[in-house]
């Protein structure tokens, strides 16, 4: 996905806040906030590969200011442990549900956890509590292939690859995968390198949810990247990528760059918009705030 004017906004606003945030002396965040202006003046335009621009700016911050992976650290713990504590509600609610009803439900329920994310100007983001069968149930799309992709999975048989994102969101993903599973699918997760990607579920993250017990075999990027960059990520990232016959690919990340690169197989894009240029990149501004279920 190319960039709009407001990304720049965006890029600015999140990366600034980090830097404000940090124990570091006011010189050295001086000295970091210049770095990342100069990058943004060099870079920005808007030809350029917004994640590639993205990841490139957060690794400055964190590069230079640990604290602020330190202060993700201790904020995804705490939001994975809330999505745990909530997950037996969810789970018991789909159990009653028949066929594509349970399945439907399940993607909403993916999908809504994306609204877990720290990293968009003008989202407020919600907590993992507030994730509740009724609000799962009463919330709208605004794009709606939740049928293609149960036919596409139904039949079985299948390597999905899942790409996952925030944390939070990816617990409740794990109904949803154990689902994909059950049609007799084998399902391998890929997630961030440490330090991570904001808020973004990382090998340690994975561990603490669970992932490892749920997935038939996790891996991460191979590369300190916003999402899998196929100039970028490692040996077993690219093999699973290669090998998988269908790839579910979680949040804006994820979307803004694979939805201008074939992978010649696929894509199944669950998200919700956070923001207008995602929105209209989708086909409606309106889309902000609604669930997008896209096979592509």
């Amino acid at each position: 996905m190319r960039p709009s004017f407001e990304c720049l906004r965006c890029l600015v606003y999140v990366r600034l806040r980090e830097v404000e945030s940090s124990s570091a002396s006011r010189e050295v965040k001086l000295d970091i906030a210049r770095r990342l202006l100069d990058i943004l003046e060099s870079d920005f335009d808007y030809n350029v590969e917004l994640t590639h621009l993205a990841t490139r700016l957060y690794n400055t911050v964190v590069g230079a200011l640990p604290d602020v992976a330190d202060y993700y650290r201790r904020v995804k713990r705490e939001l994975n442990r809330l999505a745990l504590e909530n997950l037996a509600s969810h789970a018991e609610y789909a159990g009653r549900l028949p066929g594509l009803s349970r399945f439907r439900y399940l993607v909403k329920l993916s999908a809504l956890g994306n609204l877990v994310d720290l990293g968009v100007v003008g989202h407020n983001p919600i907590t993992p509590l507030d994730l509740k069968p009724p609000v799962v149930e009463s919330h709208g799309f605004c794009l709606d292939h939740t049928e293609d992709f149960y036919r596409l999975v139904s039949r079985g048989g299948l390597r999905v690859l899942w790409l996952f994102d925030n944390a939070g969101e990816a617990v409740y993903d794990t109904l949803l995968i154990s689902e994909l599973k059950r049609m007799g699918n084998t399902v391998w997760g890929l997630v961030k390198d440490e330090p991570g990607f904001q808020n973004d579920v990382t090998m340690d993250d994975a561990l603490y949810i669970g992932l490892d017990k749920v997935l038939d075999r996790l891996l991460t990027y191979g590369c300190k990247c916003s999402t899998i960059h196929m100039d970028g990520i490692g040996g077993e990232a690219r093999m699973a990528v290669e090998e998988a016959d269908v790839i579910v690919s979680k949040g804006m990340s994820h979307y803004e760059y694979l939805s201008e690169v074939n992978l010649g197989k696929p894509v199944v894009f669950i998200l919700i918009p956070k923001c207008i240029p995602v929105a209209s990149s989708i086909g409606d501004p309106g889309c902000r705030g609604k669930i997008v279920v896209m096979v592509r």
